[in-house]
């Protein structure tokens, strides 16, 4: 086991170097690519998606280890490059090493693990994937049809401190765009103010309650998150866009909330996609089984993930901690990175199928 988890994190600190921003991550995937083969993995590529499988057994069912290669941007706070951060021997520092660099490199080493081994309850696939961060339509969203073809279910790697998450938030994202009539700033009433438009229908958004409760992901949760207005400051704004996060529960379909808020406001608002739906593993299921069997605690995740694309069954489990993603100095503890590739092993090896 100490052998796997030196492998993998050491492959988490080569990884950060190689920038991976979502849509940018054909470095990251050409460097994966060369490593994997390098580990006797016959690895192949969709796009900036990678995947391997090892059949053990043609009449077993088939197990995807699915984490996400790219990372968000920086933020300006980081006290050290994101990039190339300082050694530290018990943290592994640096942009997306906790999310989602941990799962790729946990799962990647569990999957060597059975390939090593030579024998495993199911059959396994890995699935490495592009755009999560961005709900990108090149990510697991191109890949239904081939995921529901090659695989029966799936981990999904995510920052849960090995959790099981058996629900999660689905993301319904919005742009807003309000318009008005452009005038000179000093002849305002000549004019008409799309910004002020804009301010009016956001405070109704802020404003606005989702009636049904879900007992497991409890409110729809929404807020606006950015706002665009005006090339002067002297013209009255004739446009103002903005965006609406927007983290729904299972009683709500996302074209339902879309119809439900443009009734409550003037501007013009329209889904990026309508397909990012909330998600839960049902208590029947071989993954929910064998996280009550093995011991692990379980959450649900106000968080989207790979998991919303998926046609199959899936649960949520990954090293480190959601509330280090996204944030500046971000980091992933060696002994995580461990402990969830034991945690990953124990589960496949009393899955209850």
């Amino acid at each position: 086991m100490e052998f796997y988890a030196e492998l993998a994190a050491e492959l988490l600190r080569a990884l950060i170097p190689i920038r991976a921003y979502s849509f940018e991550e054909k470095a990251r995937a050409d460097f994966l690519m060369e490593w994997l083969a390098g580990e006797g993995v016959n690895a192949n590529r969709i796009g900036h998606n990678i995947w391997a499988k090892e059949v053990f057994d043609s009449k077993a069912p088939t197990l995807m280890l699915c984490a996400h290669i790219d990372t968000v941007q920086a933020v300006e706070s980081y006290t050290f490059d994101p990039l190339n951060p300082p050694y530290d021997e018990e943290r592994i520092l640096g942009l997306g090493s906790n999310d989602d660099g941990g799962s790729v490199v946990s799962m990647i080493a569990t999957f060597l693990y059975f390939k090593e081994m030579g024998s495993c309850p199911v059959n396994l696939m890995l699935l490495l994937s592009c755009e999560e961060e961005r709900s990108g339509a090149n990510g697991t969203q191109a890949l239904g049809e081939f995921i529901k073809a090659n695989a029966d279910y799936a981990i999904v790697g995510e920052p849960t401190q090995m959790r099981a998450t058996i629900a999660e938030s689905g993301l319904l994202v919005i742009d807003g765009c309000a318009t008005g009539k452009s005038a000179h700033a000093a002849r305002a009433s000549e004019g008409e103010n799309a910004l002020y438009k804009a301010i009016d229908d956001i405070e109704k958004l802020r404003n606005f309650k989702f009636d049904r409760i879900s007992p497991t992901l409890g409110e729809v949760k929404m807020v606006v998150t950015q706002i665009n207005a005006g090339h002067a400051h002297n013209v009255i704004p004739d446009s103002c866009t903005f965006v609406v996060d927007i983290r729904p529960n299972e009683c709500y379909d996302n074209a339902e909330i879309l119809e439900m808020l443009q009734k409550e406001v003037g501007s013009r608002l329209s889904a990026r996609s309508l397909k990012n739906r909330s998600c839960a593993t049902p208590a029947s299921s071989p993954l929910y089984k064998t996280a009550q069997m093995v011991g692990m605690d379980m959450i649900t995740s106000p968080t989207a993930s790979d998991w919303m694309c998926m046609p199959i069954e899936a649960i949520k489990i990954g090293p480190g901690d959601s509330n280090r993603s996204h944030k500046a100095d971000e980091y992933i503890l060696r002994s995580e990175i461990s402990d969830g590739i034991y945690k990953y092993i124990n589960f496949i090896e009393n899955i209850q199928l």
